[in-house]
């Protein structure tokens, strides 16, 4: 894992919410990146290509990315890992 994870979504999302928690609990490197949920923008291109089923949050690091809270947490439980906490 190198550089900032990129999340998507929006902070008030309890999922999200869920996520950042969690990276910034292990002092990780990230970077919220929100999206207009008014607008639906999470069922647009191009979020769609990180998402093709347009919910939130994703998260890129580097080259990879994943979506779903089951992989979503994975990637957190690999950040406390590499912190070892």
């Amino acid at each position: 894992m190198g550089g900032a994870v990129k999340v998507y979504g929006v902070a008030a999302s309890p999922f999200v919410a869920t996520v950042l928690l969690c990276l910034e609990e292990v002092g990780a490197d990230y970077e919220l990146l929100p999206l207009d949920m008014a607008a639906r923008e999470q069922r647009t291109e191009p979020y769609l290509s990180r998402n093709p089923f347009g919910k939130i949050p994703a998260l890129e690091d580097g080259e990879l990315t994943i979506f779903g809270m089951k992989f979503t947490y994975s990637l957190t439980n690999q950040f406390i890992a590499a912190y070892k906490l």
